[in-house]
């Protein structure tokens, strides 16, 4: 029997269970073959891994579009979120949203927030319209 080597990898990918599988066809015992039923049952488990596998990418690329989507509707809105350096809480209006290999980070002025450090999301309080009320009184009074 041969010795089994270490290729550094944790996992066998797709193409070393092919590979595995045709030489496990090749060497068996012509005098005790393997069953047709046993050959379909490691088939249709490698189709099932590999269809989770490409399951588990999916999700991943639609939490990214999430995430950017999540991001992009904060812009103008106050956010509270706990500094990743300081670990102290602050707050601001986000400018702008980045978007990184690592998610996207939200621009408070020249701050940079990681999206999953937001504590809390609300909307910017309303500026004061008593100045644009004092012009469009005055505007009545002249006439």
């Amino acid at each position: 029997m041969a010795a089994v080597t270490s290729v550094g990898q944790q996992q066998l990918g797709k193409d070393e269970f092919l590979r595995l599988f045709t030489t496990q066809a090749q060497m068996q015992n012509p005098m005790n073959p393997m069953e047709g039923t046993d050959f379909l049952a490691q088939l249709a488990q490698f189709t099932s891994v590999e269809q989770m596998s490409n399951l588990n990418t999916n999700f991943e690329k639609l939490l990214s579009v999430q995430q950017t989507l999540q991001a992009g509707s904060m812009v103008g809105k106050v956010v509270s979120y706990t500094d990743t350096t300081t670990g102290e809480s602050d707050e601001g209006r986000v400018t702008a949203v980045k978007l990184t290999a690592a998610g996207p980070i939200l621009m408070l002025g020249n701050r940079e927030v990681p999206l999953s450090a937001v504590t809390s999301i609300k909307e910017p309080e309303a500026q004061p319209a008593t100045a644009a009320a004092d012009r469009s009184d005055k505007a009545v009074a002249s006439l």
